[in-house]
């Protein structure tokens, strides 16, 4: 009896041992299971966060991108010279020279075609300007003559950002609201006057910081210009402050020359 017990006990021992240890691999196992599961989830879940952080940054613009260390061609530069003339002529209704000038700014636009790469829709849109505009010269048509001569020089602006300036482009653009100031005077449409002051104000608040590494005193001249186009009440106002503009802004391309 005493025998047969002593031979049971270490037996019973042993199974109590070995029934311990697999329990203790199972827990290791099953530990090492959810370990690694949970790696794979945290692997898995980082590359759903780079993408999405991916595609919330912000695209690269198509001007940054398209920027070029190139002058601007010639013939760009001679439509946005001849745009000016035509409107400068309609405006002192010398209807001869206005003929002659958009004469050579049909060519001009006509060689953009050639030189001007990459910017098809561009070009398209200031071909169908000179159409408008020739179509607003026959009739001798002076308020339509300005005006869509004065959008032609916008739209050309707009084409030169691609390439390298010495004058910014908003000082260009200045000089085309100083216009659009003088055309809708004459219009007498105050929503169109509103409209173009505020616009101004935005390209010059852009501009203002350049403007005044070059000359504090340049910079706060034309601050108070841009102050009084805000304050004009009547058409006489800001076909006054208009020739102002006009006048300054060869003072702040000189800046760059």
């Amino acid at each position: 009896m005493n025998r047969i017990f002593r031979t049971r006990q270490p037996r019973d021992w042993w199974n109590t041992v070995a029934l311990g240890v697999v329990i203790m691999v199972a827990f290791l196992l099953i530990w090492l299971i959810a370990h690694s599961s949970g790696s794979t989830g945290a692997t898995e879940t980082n590359p759903a966060a780079s993408t999405t952080s991916n595609a919330s940054a912000p695209p690269t613009s198509a001007s940054a991108a398209g920027t070029t260390e190139e002058n601007v061609p010639i013939a760009l530069s001679n439509a946005a010279e001849y745009g000016e003339n035509v409107y400068d002529y309609a405006k002192a209704n010398d209807w001869k020279n206005a003929d002659v000038k958009l004469a050579a700014l049909r060519d001009a636009v006509n060689k953009v075609r050639t030189d001007v790469k990459n910017q098809s829709e561009a070009v398209d849109l200031l071909v169908g300007d000179v159409t408008v505009l020739d179509r607003a010269i026959t009739p001798r048509d002076r308020q339509s003559t300005m005006r869509e001569a004065n959008q032609l020089t916008l739209d050309v602006a707009n084409m030169t950002t691609v390439y390298k300036l010495i004058v910014p482009v908003e000082v260009t653009k200045l000089d085309y609201y100083g216009r659009e100031l003088e055309v809708w005077a004459q219009a007498q449409d105050a929503n169109k006057l509103q409209a173009t002051a505020r616009e101004m104000r935005q390209t010059w608040d852009s501009l203002r910081p350049t403007i005044e590494a070059h000359s504090i005193a340049e910079a706060r001249k034309f601050d108070a210009l841009v102050a009084r186009v805000e304050s004009a009440k009547t058409d006489a106002d800001y076909a006054h402050v208009a020739t102002l503009v006009l006048d300054e802004v060869d003072n702040l391309e000189k800046l760059f020359n």
